[in-house]
């Protein structure tokens, strides 16, 4: 593999992953190892392929962006209907990192004073963080300048599995996994899991972006660049997913860094993740700044084109990027766990951009065939999946659920401090 298509390759991997790796053990839970396997590589697969139908009908219409595509393929209702769903999607999945930058912030603030966090405290906390760290990234106007942020991201997954791996290998050899409390198939977690498993592996609003940043590559390399993106990403996936399902078969959390115990590794963990949750934000901000852009106020150029960030004028830039933060930010705070945020983007926002709108968009201009109708059947389920959940959910129902909890119980780090004090600090063995 040449430097080129590797770099290409670590970007789009960068791109596919996000907050949903930490859902992904409770959706083996749910489903069963076997099924929730099988799910995994068929999303992984359509989201390939999808990906694939993006990138040829683009090079068909001579068009480099989603929006573009949308336009000369269904005229400007389709452009506008991209455009409001891709702001819908990266909304959302700004939403679901705050609201995973919130637990971690709290865990954190937890660890260091011993003492639980209140309400008052964790927005505070949030707030402090989101203003000298995360907008001044999401000002950046280009996504190439975010290399060393990709290599922070994957090293956090990294660790993440190692830690996972060997709490799974020690459960098993120490007789602590109960293999009777494994399941392999459980067909009731089919409508819980698919959205957020599908939600995984939406990195489609950068597919074009990324591709026709790497010029000089050619349709076949980059072609390969997704392809070993998608296999190592599923790889991740897979072995995060099993492992941390069976270390932790009695009770899966929605986030599994909730099941960790505290010990150095877990912490540095949470830091490293801390890390990598901030220095990803530019890649989210980037699309959803030009789509809300495009939609308010720009019109297609005779290239074919639309502008990034960068062609916008600068009050409007910092502008429109603080609205999305500040606005996300407080979502994240309200809404009641990470996974709910992904099963609700994966079920409406990401069904459409993942799947229907790229389906639909290469039968428009290159023809249909039996893959692109399976993948749009694909987008269309998962439609089914929100509108059945939702006429079985009334609001006050949804008001009435809990709101998340932090990372790491207080009762846990009670126990840690009580150990160290004791001169028998708690060792998890990592």
């Amino acid at each position: 593999m040449q430097l080129k298509e590797l770099s290409s390759t670590i970007t789009v991997v960068n791109s596919i992953i996000g907050v949903s790796v930490l859902t992904l053990p409770f959706c083996y839970q749910q489903c069963g190892v076997v099924l929730g396997s099988l799910l995994l590589l068929s999303c992984s697969w359509m989201a390939y392929r999808s990906s694939m139908m993006l990138i040829d009908a683009a090079l068909s219409a001579n068009r480099k962006t989603y929006f573009g595509l949308a336009q000369v393929s269904f005229g400007v209702p389709g452009k506008i209907f991209i455009e409001i769903s891709m702001i819908g999607l990266l909304l959302g999945t700004c939403i679901a990192f705050f609201a995973a930058l919130e637990d971690l912030v709290a865990s954190l603030f937890m660890k260091l004073t011993g003492s639980s966090i209140l309400p008052w405290q964790h927005a505070l906390l949030l707030c402090t963080i989101t203003s000298i760290s995360v907008l001044p990234l999401s000002l950046q106007k280009m996504v190439s300048n975010s290399a060393w942020q990709s290599l922070t991201t994957i090293i956090f997954y990294i660790l993440l599995m190692f830690v996972l791996v060997v709490s799974c290998l020690r459960s098993a050899l120490s007789g602590g996994l109960s293999w009777d409390e494994v399941h392999l198939w459980h067909w009731s977690g089919v409508t819980k899991c698919l959205p957020i498993l599908a939600t995984s592996f939406c990195g489609h609003p950068l597919v074009l972006p990324i591709y026709f940043n790497f010029r000089g590559q050619s349709v076949e390399q980059m072609n390969r660049a997704f392809k070993y993106a998608n296999i190592i990403v599923v790889t991740f996936y897979a072995m995060i997913g099993l492992s941390g399902y069976l270390a932790y078969t009695g009770s899966v959390p929605g986030d599994i860094l909730a099941a960790l115990p505290p010990s150095l590794v877990t912490d540095g963990i949470r830091i490293i993740f801390l890390v990598s949750l901030t220095s990803s934000f530019p890649l989210i901000i980037l699309p959803c700044r030009q789509a809300i852009n495009t939609l308010l106020f720009e019109q297609q150029k005779e290239d074919g084109t639309f502008s990034v960030s960068g062609d916008m004028p600068f009050h409007r830039h910092v502008t429109c990027t603080v609205m999305i933060v500040f606005c996300t930010m407080i979502m994240g705070v309200l809404v009641p766990d990470v996974q709910t945020v992904l099963a609700v983007m994966g079920s409406t926002m990401a069904s459409v951009i993942c799947f229907i709108s790229p389906s639909a968009i290469y039968e428009k201009l290159r023809g249909g065939t039996l893959r692109g109708r399976v993948i749009f059947g694909m987008g269309v389920t998962l439609l089914l999946i929100r509108a059945s959940s939702i006429s079985n959910l009334t609001a006050m129902e949804f008001l009435q659920q809990p709101m998340r909890k932090s990372i790491v119980p207080i009762e846990k780090i009670n126990v840690h401090l009580a150990n160290t004090t004791s001169g028998h600090p708690y060792n998890t063995g990592y």
